[in-house]
């Protein structure tokens, strides 16, 4: 799948931008501000909808603007082309995405139908932060590969939101709540154990896409690993249906303390992901580097995880990244990306593509100054 080009109108700070991309490379340089990662922000919009690090739509408008646009045009791997339009109207309150002018309702039906990887410094917090961080980065990744995984976890956050409101009410009021939490705890058990067991399938399969990328970027004097640790003991080769009489278990044993708590104390939702560089804890004991190229580590497993998954090649946004790795360890993930399949990369410092891109037709460069193209790269980078 490839990205032919992309319109902004009243996006951020791009007023009216147009770009037309290669099928390889694509780095957007200027300095801090003047609109680089807006537009991988507009990519994100027609891949996901939504933006990778804005939670409010309104953020995303030119500063006395009420609405904005955008537009673009997929090539798919298979030959057909789709042209996405994303539109919000602050004043309405609304969005609207389409594709070749039909509009598309759920926006939640989209996930995974133009795969994307992300990587911008967003997503540090992965490595470094609580289980929170790690379990959204899962959960996006098999999300995008299975409409099934996505809908079950969307169905479990609101079987959840209503069992913890019936519990809070239970501590408040001092009442009985058994007769009211009965047909959710059915729900939870059947779509709690179904998160888990495809969970577990995940990590397994996951574990050799990072071993695989981390070796070939940083060598082999370091392993790395990735451990699924859910609330429950699970057993090499368990089946869901041994995941449902555990989860069961565990919730009879906790109900009490539930009680006592007014929460939800069981379930996916409590589940840990543990990151290692050989058998030691990232968290703990990785330095500044290490905790970089683990997340790149990550994000090319990911990419390969869905391209041998989903029925399109995904596109790849890399933000900010190489600055935050050395010399070598760029330009050696400069040249491994660029055969992948269409990249975009931003940069304040065009020095990192000499020598490893040679720009014409398959990788292009755009100098971003004030939200528009620069004709010169010396005005992007005063």
């Amino acid at each position: 799948m490839r990205l032919d080009y992309i319109k902004l109108q009243h996006f951020r700070n791009h007023l009216s931008s147009v770009f037309e991309f290669s099928g390889g490379t694509n780095i957007f340089l200027g300095d801090n501000g003047h609109g680089k990662t807006n537009v991988l922000e507009a990519i994100s919009y027609l891949c996901l909808t939504k933006s990778f690090y804005a939670a409010n739509d309104a953020v995303a408008l030119t500063i006395g603007s009420d609405f904005f646009e955008v537009e673009g045009n997929f090539s798919l791997d298979f030959g057909s082309n789709c042209a996405v339009r994303v539109a919000y109207s602050q004043l309405q309150d609304e969005k609207k995405y389409t594709i070749n002018k039909h509009r598309i309702e759920p926006f939640t039906s989209i996930i995974g139908r133009f795969p994307v990887v992300i990587c911008s410094p967003e997503h540090t917090p992965i490595t470094t932060a609580g289980p929170v961080e790690r379990r959204k980065f899962v959960d996006f990744v098999i999300s995008q590969s299975s409409s099934l995984y996505f809908q079950q976890l969307l169905d479990f956050r609101k079987v959840i939101r209503h069992r913890n409101k019936i519990l809070h009410d239970a501590k408040i009021s001092r009442s009985k709540s058994d007769h009211l939490l009965e047909p959710w705890n059915e729900q939870f058990l059947t779509l709690g154990s179904s998160i888990t067991y495809k969970r577990h399938l995940f990590v397994d399969e996951f574990r050799d896409y990072i071993l695989s990328s981390y070796s070939h970027f940083f060598g082999v004097d370091e392993e790395p690993s990735f451990t699924y640790r859910p609330a429950i003991q699970l057993i090499p080769g368990c089946s869901e249906e041994d995941i449902s009489i555990k989860l069961h278990e565990h919730m009879q044993s906790k109900f009490q303390e539930e009680l006592r708590y007014g929460t939800s104390l069981v379930g996916p939702h409590r589940d840990e992901f543990i990151l290692t560089i050989n058998n030691l804890d990232l968290r703990k004991f990785a330095s500044q580097g290490q905790h970089k190229t683990f997340l790149v580590a990550l994000k090319i497993g990911e990419f390969f995880y869905l391209k041998d998954r989903c029925r399109e090649t995904p596109i790849l946004l890399l933000d900010d990244v190489l600055g935050e790795l050395d010399e070598h360890r760029s330009e050696h993930l400069l040249h491994f990306v660029r055969e992948l399949g269409q990249t975009f990369i931003t940069s304040t410092n065009p020095r990192f593509f000499e020598g490893a891109l040679s720009f014409g037709d398959r990788d292009k460069k755009y100098y971003i100054h004030n939200g528009a193209i620069a004709e010169h790269h010396e005005a992007a980078l005063l």
